[in-house]
């Protein structure tokens, strides 16, 4: 991983195509701007591991002929309500 420093309206450049700029720093959130290329998609990293869940799981039953493929599925829709619990904050009493 490459780590940079950048202050406030200062930006990286990737590829000759891609300028990632900060815009604004406030305590611990940054707010960066991304110009780039209309066929590049950009995601947050949590909406694209959902959507990648997503295509595994559409995949698995797509090709779900035998009970390997379901086992598959259904061990993998187990981590991820696994996952999904340890984010969940605790409830405030």
């Amino acid at each position: 991983m490459l780590v940079l420093s950048r202050q406030r309206n200062e930006s990286i450049i990737i590829n000759d195509n891609i300028i990632v700029t900060i815009l604004s720093i406030d305590g611990d959130q940054v707010k960066l701007g991304i110009r780039a290329p209309q066929d590049i998609a950009i995601f947050r990293q949590e909406l694209w591991e959902a959507i990648r869940d997503q295509e595994k799981v559409a995949t698995l039953l797509a090709c779900s002929s035998d009970n390997e493929k379901f086992e598959e599925l259904r061990e993998l829709l187990i981590n991820e309500v696994a996952k999904e619990e340890v984010n969940l904050p605790s409830p405030t009493v």
